[in-house]
């Protein structure tokens, strides 16, 4: 998926979010964002917005002088997670089809997105899932190629949201599916690393693996790889948020094998995929 206009006003709102969570003065957060208008003057319109994003947020954490500015609130998210994570768990028991359903929650937990928005509201998110479900859903289809495989593999995306995906594992697991989850492999907003997947307990049902590359999504040129050699010889990948979708969505290896299940929160996403802000899907190419 290339950039659009539309995401130049998105990488500035960033910057400032990125700022604010960091603790930077607001006297202090304007020089810095200037600088970061004429990093954006280069920026290749060819390539994807989770790519350039990541490049302008890497210049952004040398210039507040911070690592992974989203430490501290990405615990803050998993443990948000773990506290709803006895109660879904029983929903999902309960439900009439606990895979559907896991899909549903694992959908809801992508509004777990602090690169744009400051907050977020997970009970309406679940709610929104839950009642209307996906605008495109291609759940059928998905069924009839787990039936052929012995493994998927899920691209995660978020802190806090990867707890959200360890009740789809865990429903994939009860069907007799081993499964690979894919985190960053290192700090880039709040998206989840193996210190996440570790801390709410994903390594003890999945081969939790990382990207090697701390860019959002998984841009094929710049992950590790065994990454790239798993993506392109997997029958099954859930590829889970916006940033996995803006760089898999075009890419070859992705027709008819991977299944994007994502909150649609850009316009220009939306267009892309076929949905309306808001709408939550589950669909392959």
């Amino acid at each position: 998926m290339k950039a659009s206009v539309d995401c130049v006003h998105c990488y500035l709102k960033q910057a400032v979010n990125c700022m604010s969570i960091a603790g930077v003065d607001e006297d202090r957060q304007y020089p810095v964002l200037f600088n970061i208008m004429d990093n954006i003057k280069t920026m290749d319109r060819q390539r994807t917005p989770a790519e350039n994003s990541t490049e302008m947020l890497i210049n952004l954490y040398q210039m507040i002088n911070s690592n992974d500015p989203y430490q501290e609130i990405k615990k803050r998210l998993n443990t948000l997670g773990l506290d709803l994570y006895p109660g879904l768990k029983e929903y999902i028991n309960k439900s009439g089809n606990k895979l559907y359903n896991a899909l549903k929650i694992a959908a809801s937990g992508n509004i777990i997105d602090l690169g744009i928005n400051r907050d977020f509201d997970i009970n309406a998110s679940l709610e929104h899932s839950l009642s209307i479900g996906f605008s495109k859903d291609d759940y059928d289809r998905f069924i009839e190629k787990l039936g052929r495989v012995d493994q998927v593999v899920i691209v995660g995306d978020n802190a806090g949201e990867i707890v959200f995906d360890k009740l789809l594992v865990e429903e994939l697991n009860q069907m007799g599916k081993k499964v690979a989850y894919i985190v960053k492999g290192g700090p880039i907003l709040n998206d989840a690393t193996m210190e996440d997947a570790v801390e709410v307990g994903m390594d003890k049902i999945a081969e939790v693996m990382t990207t090697g590359s701390n860019y959002l999504g998984v841009p094929l040129n710049k992950v590790a790889p065994e990454v790239v050699t798993l993506l392109a010889n997997s029958d099954l990948v859930v590829s889970k948020g916006q940033a996995n979708f803006e760089s898999l969505e075009h890419e070859e290896l992705a027709r008819d094998r991977v299944f994007f299940l994502l909150k649609i929160k850009c316009p220009w996403v939306g267009k892309t995929a076929g949905a309306n802000l808001g709408d939550v899907v589950f669909f392959a190419r």
